[in-house]
């Protein structure tokens, strides 16, 4: 849940000079650490394909579970469904 808020926040049309996102963790498990650095990697494409397609809602959680598969951009669905099974880790990661 927490990785989908950052992206989302992440991913606003907003000034980045303006944007800060701060992320507070408790020490409660060691697997926080990884998993922000897994969403790291993906939010360099995930941010990428949320402008290039005007993707909304802008959380991948969400996205995925009310967004169909596109079939009219080639482009568009190899790339839904690239991030889409890396966006499946994220769940279960955070159960």
């Amino acid at each position: 849940m927490v990785i989908n808020k950052v992206l989302s926040m992440m991913a606003y049309d907003y000034p980045l000079e303006k944007l800060s996102i701060y992320l507070s963790d408790d020490g409660g498990s060691e697997l926080t650490f990884y998993a922000m650095l897994e969403a790291a990697t993906f939010s360099k494409k995930w941010l990428a394909f949320c402008k290039k397609f005007k993707v909304e809602p802008t959380s991948p959680e969400a996205y995925f579970k009310t967004a169909f598969e596109p079939d009219i951009d080639p482009l568009m669905v190899k790339d839904w469904l690239s991030l889409k099974v890396i966006n499946l880790s994220f769940i279960i990661i955070d159960v």
